[in-house]
Formats: C-alpha cells, structure tokens, sequence
C-alpha cells in the first residue's frame, strides 16, 4: 500500500497514474472502505471513468488514454491487454447482469462497446467504434457491428506490448 502511494505522488504520467490509482481503488475494496471510494470518486471526477470496484482487471491491463470508459461489476479482463478511451464493457438489458471475459492480449480500439456475458478470444483486436454482443474466438479482428474480418493471425501480425 505505501509503495503504491510514494508511486502515486511521484508520477506525473497520467495512463500511469491512473493505473496506480485503479490500483489503489483495488486494494481499499478489500481493506478499507474509505479508500475505495476516494479513489472510486477521484477516477469518476478526474478521468470520466466509471470503473467498478468488483470488476476482475489484472494488474498488468494498460489504459493508454483514460477517459470515459465504463466498466462494469461482472467484468474480467485478464493480462496484457489494451483498453483505449470511451470503452464500455456492460451487460444488456435482458440479462441476468453477465458481463464480457476479455482473455490476453486483446486489445480495445476507442470507443468500443463490449455488451452481454461474451468470451473475447486471446490476442483479439477490437477496433475503433464496435459493437461486439457475441463471443469472439482467439486471434479475431473485429470491427462494426459484430463483423470479424480476420479469423488467426500470423505469428508475424501478432504485437505482443
């Protein structure tokens, strides 16, 4: 905890410091109330973010530009993956409340919109502006309205962060 927060004060990187911050709202849903929710609120007001305490994201998920992405309570997204501003990952309207798995490596073009209890295969690339409301098989593309426009990629095509 004190390390996260000597981190936190000597940052100036905001992708970084939201990380931290995330981090931070992290450790306090477990420990301590009031931790949570200050930093719950700071990345609601500061980065127009609205991230739920109980979402699953592993440590290693990178935010390259933190504003506007919402991401809800069932979420997981596991490590090595990109999410980009005004990303939405939520559930539908007629649901039971399921939210997407984002397996490795996927990254999330800008203002994708991730809806429903879906499975986005590894080392999926989700582009700018989709809509992505079923399940996604490993090494996709996906672009629009549920459209996959590349089934495996090569070893060569694939960019590890």
């Amino acid at each position: 905890m004190l390390g996260l927060l000597l981190k936190w004060i000597s940052t100036s990187d905001p992708s970084r410091r939201f990380r931290i911050e995330l981090d931070l709202m992290f450790w306090g849903a477990q420990h301590s109330r009031f931790i949570r929710k200050r930093f719950q609120r700071r990345i609601f007001y500061v980065y127009n973010c609205d991230i739920s305490h109980l979402a699953d994201i592993h440590s290693s998920v990178c935010f390259p530009h933190p504003s506007g992405i919402v991401i809800g309570s069932q979420a997981k997204v596991e490590s090595g993956s990109r999410i980009y501003q005004q990303v939405t990952i939520g559930s539908n309207f007629n649901s039971d409340n399921s939210m997407a798995r984002v397996k490795k490596n996927t990254y999330i073009g800008s203002g994708a919109k991730l809806i429903g209890g879906i499975e986005i295969g590894e080392n999926c690339r989700i582009g700018a502006n989709a809509i992505v409301t079923k399940s996604v098989a490993d090494y996709c593309s996906i672009v629009g309205n549920n459209k996959v426009i590349g089934t495996k990629l090569t070893d060569a095509e694939i960019v590890l962060p």
